[in-house]
């Protein structure tokens, strides 16, 4: 996943959502690495359907408005499943729809999680910063290193 340079901040976010995608295939792939494609499905899946800690909830849930259902709970039906099956069309689709609804005000909630969670993040970190004020006079020690261009530049960019 890669992004354009205009927007430098998406660059991040890719970069990170690779590091978690590796992470997740060290732990499926075997150790030959050959079929890490064939286990990309099932990285994704379990990343899917995992609560994110700044959401509280998991990426599955707030595209789809539901909780995943295994394949194991339908070869050993849950209360989940089992309530579900004695339903009627009519009941399921009311279930639906109000369902849908409550998916914006959840969505919402999410949004404001992942908000107190980078706040509470920018706080731990500011702790650890000290700030230093300066006055005219002050000696300071400055590097000044030379710009090292590591790549040629070819074609527009």
């Amino acid at each position: 996943m890669s992004s354009t340079v205009y927007y430098l901040a998406a660059n991040g976010l890719a970069e990170a959502f690779n590091k978690i995608i590796r992470k997740l295939l060290k732990k499926f792939v075997l150790k030959s690495q050959r079929d890490w494609d064939d286990k990309l499905g099932e990285c994704l899946w379990a990343y899917r359907t995992t609560i994110r800690t700044p959401m509280k909830a998991t990426p599955f849930s707030l595209v789809y408005g539901y909780e995943v259902v295994l394949p194991l709970e339908i070869q050993i039906p849950s209360l989940r499943v089992a309530l579900t099956t004695e339903m009627t069309n009519e009941e399921k689709h009311r279930l639906r729809l109000q369902k849908l609804e409550a998916l914006d005000d959840k969505r919402l909630q999410v949004q404001q999680q992942i908000e107190i969670y980078q706040a509470r993040i920018t706080r731990a970190f500011n702790k650890k910063v000290k700030e230093r004020t300066f006055k005219k006079g002050d000696l300071i020690l400055t590097v000044r290193r030379p710009m090292v261009m590591t790549h040629k530049t070819k074609g527009k960019f």
